[in-house]
């Protein structure tokens, strides 16, 4: 039975009788660009070979299924299809009543009954049984409700052989809804997503809010291919309170300027925004040099590397935050230190990982889309520009934007003054070791980071790799790389790994030592 989507565009969940779980892949041009089952298709059969992933996009899933042919995939039964869910209208108010639209069919049968289930500030559902005035289209209206009640609803549809769709298909982290508001909007409101998914409740509606520019074009220029220049506005402080604005408008806008701006809310690669290519926001600016909201202070616990629409982490998405008394844990969160070699090779996406003195969790920080001197070298033109970061450095403060790209929530600062008392690990050259040696990592036990320092009397080429208890390579950390004398430190990170017993080897012109490590998870 397939279920939820999986990984990525034409991925998605299937379990059998046992209730076993596996993700069906999308390698197969053909299935990457197909429409996936929708959840609850009786699925006759899935042929592919399996695919071995850890920890596939925060999920638990070890192993993937992964056909080729569109015949390896083959439908025993479909249940109804229900889509193209919205109201009649975007900003709700007081007492008004609210028709819910769905176009519901059953590709292989008919519709025996359809039916909307709402709730009012999460209490017990109420159900609604939805008419049919025409074709595939189905009505089910909301009763008016009291000012700043939040109203949530999906839509349950079941076909003449007894086959059940939902919409959203998984109500525990996903539902439509809305705020009945006897005020003007705020970005609270279109920022808020209290289940999990990471939607705002006017996703697709025009709506106009106020706020402050928190970062301009000149604060966030974009790293020139992947992303592009961004624009913020927040409305006071706090979660919820900031918001991605996109346009011609939007660009020309400056920090510190009020403005109010006009557009449609868009979930543009799981950040809410507020304005597209073809439909720009509309700026009025009322105000300039006004000041600018405090950054909140968060711990890299609280955004750890959660999934996408995490409540704890997505209420402050597009929010001015700060992380205090920061260490940097890893200068290159995606591989090892050093340049960006492409597909194959080393890769370096200019992010690393950070961890503030009470926390216990890293986050990651994006270096490459604002406009600072700051980078951790990921790309070989940086060799000798200022400031390179290095695992070790510390600063008093990190500032910035809580951003989401490519499966990760990421700090993303703005100018110099964001990064706050730097101050770099630098070896002692008037100490430099006499003798090869390997200490014991710190911490151990541990879960999921810990430290690896070893000494060199001279330069040479280093390898440390890890092995597991039977001796197998699970990692490298570094690879026959050429080190100066001195002592070194390696942030070692097994979150992909299970718990257990590991090891790790230190090679170099000649000395071998080997030590024993437990990652509990």
């Amino acid at each position: 039975t397939a279920t939820t989507g999986g990984i990525g565009s034409g991925s998605y969940e299937v379990f059998d009788q046992n209730n076993t779980q596996i993700i069906v892949g999308n390698q197969s041009s053909y299935f990457r660009n197909a429409t996936p089952p929708a959840p609850g298709t009786i699925l006759a059969k899935v042929t592919g070979y399996i695919q071995n992933r850890d920890n596939v996009s925060g999920t638990n899933f070890a192993n993937l299924i992964i056909p080729s042919y569109p015949g390896d995939v083959e439908v025993a039964t479909f249940p109804p299809v229900i889509s193209d869910v919205t109201r009649n209208f975007g900003v709700v108010g007081y007492g008004v009543d609210v028709t819910v639209s769905a176009t519901i069919f059953d590709p292989d049968g008919t519709i025996a009954e359809a039916k909307l289930f709402y709730r009012k500030n999460m209490g017990t559902n109420n159900e609604i049984l939805m008419t049919n005035p025409s074709g595939d289209t189905y009505l089910a209206t909301i009763p008016g409700e009291n000012d700043s009640t939040l109203v949530d609803f999906f839509i349950r549809a079941v076909d003449d052989s007894g086959h059940v769709s939902i919409s959203p298909s998984d109500t525990s982290s996903n539902r439509f809804f809305y705020f009945v508001l006897d005020r003007p909007l705020t970005i609270q409101d279109v920022q808020y997503s209290p289940f999990g998914s990471g939607f705002s409740g006017y996703n697709g509606f025009e709506v106009t809010v106020r706020g402050i520019v928190i970062a301009d074009t000149s604060d966030i220029e974009g790293d020139g291919s992947n992303t592009g220049p961004q624009v913020y506005i927040q409305n006071g402080t706090g979660p919820w309170s900031g918001v991605s604005i996109f346009g011609t408008e939007a660009q020309s806008s400056f920090r510190g300027d009020d403005v109010s701006v006009t557009g449609t809310v868009t979930e543009n690669f799981s950040i809410t925004q507020i304005g597209t290519t073809s439909d720009p926001v509309v700026v009025t600016t009322l105000g300039t040099g006004q000041p600018i909201p405090d950054p909140a202070e968060v711990s890299t616990d609280e955004i750890d590397d959660l999934n996408n629409g995490s409540v704890q982490a997505e209420k402050w998405e597009g929010v001015l935050i700060k992380f205090s008394d920061i260490e940097v844990t890893d200068e290159n969160a995606d591989g090892l230190p050093g340049p960006d070699e492409g597909s194959g090779g080393n890769r370096n996406f200019g992010e690393m990982l950070v961890r503030d003195a009470m926390s216990v969790h890293e986050t990651r920080v994006e270096l490459q889309d604002g406009t600072h001197q700051y980078h951790n070298y990921w790309a070989n033109e940086l060799q000798n520009e200022p400031i390179r970061i290095r695992e070790g450095d510390t600063f008093d403060e990190l500032i910035g934007i809580l951003w989401y790209s490519f499966g990760n929530y990421k700090l993303l600062p703005r100018k110099n003054d964001d990064f706050v008392g730097h101050t770099t690990d630098v070896n002692n050259e008037s100490e430099l070791p006499t003798e090869y040696t390997l200490s014991q990592n710190y911490p151990n036990p541990f879960n999921p980071s810990t430290k690896i320092q070893y000494t060199l009397p001279t330069t040479g080429n280093v390898t440390l790799k890890v092995f597991n208890i039977l001796g197998q390579e699970v990692m490298t950390l570094i690879n026959n790389q050429q080190q100066t004398s001195g002592l070194h430190e390696v942030n070692f990170n097994a979150k992909s790994l299970p718990s257990g017993i590991y090891l790790y080897r230190l090679q170099s012109d000649g000395f071998v030592d080997v030590k024993k490590m437990i990652l509990m998870k």
